[in-house]
């Protein structure tokens, strides 16, 4: 029987969920706790109070013990066991949103707050309305990014997304927000295919997508990407960081290691957790100039389940000069 059965949806209030296989260790959560601080938010877009943002500081020490606990993990999953993976992702993903539908990642308004190139172009439409821009979700899943950003700045003549579920884009077809006048949508897997013939965006998301592709692909699908943009464009990059609660408990389960920093989930589904400094490297080699990097460090308290979780993402903006 899989060691991994006792799993609960833990909604991390960032527009992700995650699924919980195990327990933080106790001593982690001791050093940490004493660097907890928080940042009022006040009101959202609807002029509701909201819960605030509560952070934590990443020092030397919890690296040290994070790094402890990845370190002892050094049972490396088969060779052939891994090239199943890699040819069943597609089914996995599949399989993933039959499940789930749209229920399971929550919409991304986060978004609002981290990209200012809306606000940027919010401002040119003001002063001229027939400026009007293109978006592009890569890896849209079900479309938690595309249909809040539609909503709340219709200067987007055109909201493009693909995904290589085939499922997720049927979910997000069937979708009463969707409509074919504005969205367009389809099947795309961006290791193995060309990039849909849209309208080159003015700005492309890439979003917790690029965690689920084998580390030998990253370089060549972020140069796809980078060759396909146009020039001017900014790509926003949000994604799974090193150290975070997830792979701290996959290491601790052990059996779930594909590469260094990169695993398997019970359900089959793969991430990757990358560093700031990976990320630059990444993007840049393949041509984009950096406008920012920097890592998130989120503590997230379930209130149902009491599960403490203390997450690191990673996210940048990149320009295609």
């Amino acid at each position: 029987m899989d060691p991994i059965q006792n799993k609960q949806n833990i909604d991390d209030s960032e527009g992700e969920e995650i699924i919980q296989e195990g327990e933080v260790d106790e001593n982690f959560e001791q050093r940490v706790q004493k660097l907890l601080y928080e940042t009022d938010n006040g009101l959202n877009l609807y002029n509701k109070p909201v819960m605030p943002l509560i952070y934590y500081e990443f020092n030397e020490e919890i690296k040290q013990q994070a790094e402890q606990v990845i370190n002892q993990d050094t049972t490396i999953i088969p060779q052939d066991k891994y090239e199943k993976y890699e040819k069943e992702a597609s089914k996995i993903w599949d399989k993933f949103y039959r499940h789930h539908q749209n229920n399971f990642f929550k919409d991304r308004h986060y978004l609002e707050r981290e990209i200012p190139e809306l606000n940027q172009f919010k401002e040119s439409h003001k002063i001229d309305e027939t400026k009007l821009y293109v978006i592009c979700e890569m890896g849209c899943g079900v479309g938690n990014a595309l249909f809040p950003l539609r909503k709340n700045y219709t200067f987007f003549k055109k909201v493009y997304g693909f995904d290589f579920s085939k499922r997720a884009i049927d979910v997000l077809k069937a979708n009463e927000l969707y409509d074919e006048n504005v969205y367009q949508a389809c099947v795309c897997d961006l290791v193995l295919d060309q990039l849909p013939d849209f309208e080159r965006p003015d700005l492309g998301t890439l979003i917790f997508v690029l965690s689920a592709i084998s580390p030998e692909n990253h370089l060549m699908v972020v140069r796809k990407i980078f060759e396909w943009m146009k020039p001017g464009s900014v790509l926003y990059f949000r994604d799974y960081g090193q150290y975070d609660f997830g792979q701290i408990n996959l290491s601790k389960k052990k059996n779930r290691k594909l590469k260094d920093n990169f695993y398997v989930k019970h359900d089959g589904v793969r991430v990757y957790y990358f560093s700031n400094q990976e990320v630059t490297s990444l993007f840049t080699t393949a041509g984009f100039k950096q406008l920012d990097v920097k890592a998130h460090y989120r503590y997230i308290e379930n209130r149902k389940t009491k599960v403490k979780m203390y997450r690191v993402w990673v996210q940048g903006r990149f320009l295609k000069e």
